[in-house]
Order: C-alpha cells, then sequence, then structure tokens
C-alpha cells in the first residue's frame, strides 16, 4: 500500500499537526533563556511525560464499549457526573486560554506589520480586533472558507519553516549555545507540557483506526516525535541567532508584553536582512492562523453541542459572543498574555489529560476491574507518577503566578 493511502501514517501526521501550533512559537520565548541544552532537556522530559499520558487516555479510551466516544463521555463511564464536570470545565477553559493566547500573539503580528508598512504605531489592540474579525468570523459562518484558507496556510507553514532552516542556519552563532539561566526553566513547564498535546484527537483515530491497538500504539508514538523533532530544530535556530542579553535578547524579548511581534523585530535588528524577519513573521503568522483555526472550531462545536444551541444566525451570532468574549477580554486586559495563557492552558492539560485519564486507567483497572485491550506498564506505580507530575505542572503555573519562581 502507498504510504499517503496508509491510515497509520496519516494518523501519525494527524497527531503531530495537532500538537504543532501557537506552542511553538512560545517555546524559545519561554525557554530560550534557559539555555540550549537545557531547555532541550525539558523538551525531551515533556515528551516523554506526555507520551505516557496519551497512552493512559488511549487505555481509559478503549475501556468504554462506545467507539465513537468522548473525554466527556468516558469521564462520565468512569468518574461519574462529578468527572463529567470537571471534563467539561477544563475543556472549556483549556479551549479559552489557547484562544486567548492566539488572539494575543494574532494580534500584535497584524498590528507589527501594519506599522511597519503604514509608518506609524498601531496599537496591538487594535491588531487584535482585526485578527478576530476576519479569522473569528470566518470560522463561524463559512467552513468551507476555514478549509480553503487553513490549508492554503498549512502549506505556508511548511514552506517557511524548511526556507528558514536552509537560510538561517548559517547565521547561527555557536557561542550562544553556551550561554543560559537554566532557572527560568520551572515557569515554562506548563507551556512546553501544553506543546506536546494531541490528546484530544485520540477518540477520533481509535475510530479511523478500527480499534486496532498496535496500529493506534505506532500512531501515537510517530506522531508524538514530529513535534519534538520541530521543536528541537526551532530552539536550535532561535538560540543560535539572538543572544541571551541586550536589547534584543532571549531575556529582553521574554519579557516584553507582545513578544511575537518583538521576536520579528530582534531577528530583523540582528541579521540585517530584511526578508529572513519577514519569513519568520510568516511563519509565525502561518502557525497562529492554523492553531487557531482548529481551537476556534473544536469551541464552535463544544458550545453549540453543550448549551444546545442551534446553528441558525440568531444561534451563530449567540455563539459569536460565547466563543470569543472571555478570551477577548483577557487578551485586551492582560498585554503580557500570550506565554501567561499558554501557562494556564497548561494547568488544564495537566487536569484533562494526565490526572483524568489516571483516574480513568485506576478505576477501570482496579475497581471495575475491566477486561483491557491495551494497558500502559508500571501498574500503579506509573500511575501514581502521572497524578504528581500532573500535579507538579499545575504547583509550577501557581507558584510562577504568586511569584515564588523567577520569571522574566
Amino acid at each position: 500500500m502507498k504510504i499517503y493511502r496508509n491510515k497509520t501514517f496519516g494518523s501519525a501526521l494527524l497527531v503531530g499537526g495537532t500538537s504543532i501550533g501557537a506552542g511553538m512559537l512560545a517555546l524559545p520565548l519561554a525557554t530560550g533563556v534557559g539555555g540550549f541544552f537545557s531547555a532541550s532537556f525539558l523538551l525531551c522530559t515533556a515528551f516523554a511525560f506526555m507520551l505516557l499520558s496519551v497512552f493512559f487516555l488511549l487505555e481509559a479510551t478503549l475501556m468504554s464499549d462506545k467507539v465513537n466516544a468522548n473525554l466527556i463521555t468516558i469521564c462520565k463511564e468512569r468518574l461519574g457526573s462529578v468527572g463529567e464536570f470537571v471534563a467539561w470545565v477544563s475543556f472549556l477553559m483549556l479551549l479559552y486560554a489557547v484562544a486567548a493566547a492566539y488572539l494575543s500573539g494574532g494580534g500584535s503580528l497584524i498590528a507589527d506589520v501594519l506599522g511597519a508598512g503604514l509608518k506609524t504605531n498601531i496599537s496591538p489592540n487594535v491588531g487584535i480586533f482585526i485578527f478576530l474579525a476576519v479569522f473569528g468570523f470566518i470560522v463561524v459562518f463559512e467552513t468551507k472558507a476555514v478549509d480553503a484558507i487553513n490549508r492554503i496556510c498549512m502549506v505556508g507553514l511548511g514552506a517557511t519553516f524548511l526556507f528558514l532552516l536552509i537560510f538561517v542556519t548559517p547565521h547561527v552563532d555557536l557561542s550562544h549555545y553556551r550561554e543560559g539561566k537554566p532557572q527560568y526553566l520551572w515557569v515554562a513547564v506548563p507551556v512546553v507540557v501544553l506543546s506536546f498535546t494531541s490528546h484530544i484527537i485520540v477518540p477520533s483515530l481509535r475510530s479511523y483506526l478500527s480499534g486496532d491497538v498496535e496500529k493506534l500504539k505506532k500512531a501515537l508514538l510517530f506522531g508524538s516525535l514530529i513535534p519534538l523533532v520541530f521543536y528541537l530544530v526551532w530552539e536550535f535556530l532561535i538560540v543560535g541567532l539572538l543572544p541571551l542579553t541586550g536589547e534584543y535578547g532571549l531575556e529582553s524579548i521574554g519579557g516584553e508584553a507582545y513578544p511575537v511581534a518583538k521576536l520579528t523585530d530582534a531577528l530583523n535588528a540582528i541579521l540585517g536582512v530584511p526578508w529572513i524577519a519577514v519569513l519568520v513573521g510568516l511563519f509565525s503568522f502561518f502557525a497562529l492562523v492554523t492553531s487557531f483555526f482548529g481551537v476556534a472550531l473544536s469551541l464552535y462545536d463544544f458550545l453549540a453541542d453543550g448549551f444546545k444551541i442551534k446553528k441558525t444566525i440568531k444561534g451563530r451570532a449567540t455563539l459569536l459572543v460565547l466563543m470569543f468574549t472571555p478570551p477577548l477580554l483577557f487578551a485586551l486586559f492582560y498585554p503580557s498574555g500570550f506565554v501567561m495563557a499558554l501557562g494556564y492552558a497548561g494547568v488544564f492539560v495537566a487536569i484533562l489529560y494526565g490526572i483524568l485519564p489516571a483516574l480513568m486507567v485506576w478505576r477501570g483497572r482496579y475497581k471495575e476491574h475491566k477486561e483491557e485491550r491495551f494497558r500502559v506498564f508500571g501498574g500503579r506505580i506509573t500511575l501514581t507518577l502521572m497524578l504528581v507530575g500532573s500535579l507538579a505542572i499545575i504547583f509550577f503555573q501557581i507558584a510562577a503566578t504568586r511569584g515564588w519562581l523567577p520569571t522574566l
């Protein structure tokens, strides 16, 4: 069978594509100041943790007799109405937090580009409204338009990343890889964890691959490796290009209110090659838009189903208000909200895809004694590690918010 027709291969690409998003932009901003090797170690650790969690979710999913059961359904089956409520609220908050980050990042990029073109200062808040007006309305009112624009943006994302890899690598400074302040990496843990989240697609893959456990395991393993490779290469490029300190250093950019736009400006100033900075800007824009479409569509369907809102003209208008009012307010009133929002999203990921799957598996294995087609290794020890690790992720975000950890 030709590889492009192979369902396992296609499923692996779906897993990888679901993970890669705006988190890719946040990684060098949140972890670059920690140093390349320390940041790479954190990335590999988060990859291993999230791979374990996605396998726990697979085990919990296979315990359900309902082939098309989503996370909310399987939480209700194993954990009752309390588990269903926690999953419902956490999923909604996750989507809101990520949408807020995308509005903040996308708005700052649009304001930066417009300001450069018009030779004047454009408020990032204006950019946020433009980003929402264009891409938010497309999501709500024309699904075919979303598909068409998303395909164009995905091609753009791949092309710009390839060009960056080819043309930027000769400009890296090897001395930058010896620098770093690892103490800043603790606050980045929730953002890094979020960047390896592909769990939302597991129930769909179960149906697509007809519940074939071996194919599911391969798809999740190799699909999860895709973002790890992308992130390590991206970290290598950005850390190699930008110094640690100074006006255009990683430490300065990470502390900016709108770090995504500042990253483009810094590369332009340091390289003195405007078209490379344009490539970075385009790559950032494509990463934000493609991720925003996925989150917005998920939020749209989730709210419509959860509140039983029919998709009439009035219903769509109501959904538009429900979808974007909370993230819009967050993006407007928290100027440094890009990395912060992704950090909070990491907390909800820890609850949804760390704590809940571990509890479901524990109950299914040791309370209900479910017959299993697949079991994650390690028994109660591995489950306990998953629970402790998830609680640690939540603690790191709380500690960062309370000022208990060093931040930029």
